[in-house]
């Protein structure tokens, strides 16, 4: 039996919006063995359903606060880090290692997540200021990071509502 174009993009629709490929199949009032054949044939054609059922999830979720959660994670992990290595009692040469470490991983991830959402290089450059600040005062005036650390957070907070 021959199924209407509409009937096809109903079936991928539904899939592609969550459902099972059994149940779109079934709603669509198609055997599961032609859900599948058409869903073969979309990925042989350049349409994955897959590849857009993910997609759909995505931005289901809203890719910018998926966005904004990892920016948010990666900035607390770096300033709560920073702030156990100043605490800590391991000697010197091992907390500039770490330091280096995580200078490395903020750049590279700095780097990577700047390709895929342009607007976080404001952030990035912000979040590096702040960094940057931290390490001066730090170096010179450790009464006044002392000072600033309660309000880090919050600084941060402020920093990605503005460029995030």
């Amino acid at each position: 039996m021959a199924h209407t174009p509409e009937t096809r993009a109903n079936v991928r629709r539904m899939y592609v919006e969550g459902m099972a490929l059994t149940a779109a199949a079934a709603c669509g009032n198609v055997s599961y063995d032609t859900a599948r054949e058409w869903k073969r044939l979309g990925k042989e054609r350049g349409d994955d359903w897959d590849t857009a059922r993910a997609a759909y999830r995505i931005s289901e979720q809203g890719i910018d606060e998926l966005n904004k959660n990892m920016i948010e994670d990666f900035a607390r992990l770096v300033l709560t880090t920073t702030r156990e290595l100043d605490n800590s009692t391991i000697p010197a040469h091992e907390k500039a290692g770490v330091l280096s470490q995580l200078a490395d991983a903020h750049a590279k991830f700095a780097k990577a997540f700047s390709r895929i959402n342009p607007q976080f290089s404001g952030l990035s450059v912000a979040l590096d200021t702040l960094k940057t600040v931290v390490d001066l005062l730090q170096k010179r005036d450790p009464q006044a990071l002392r000072a600033l650390q309660p309000h880090i957070d919050e600084i941060g907070a402020v920093l990605g509502k503005r460029y995030g």
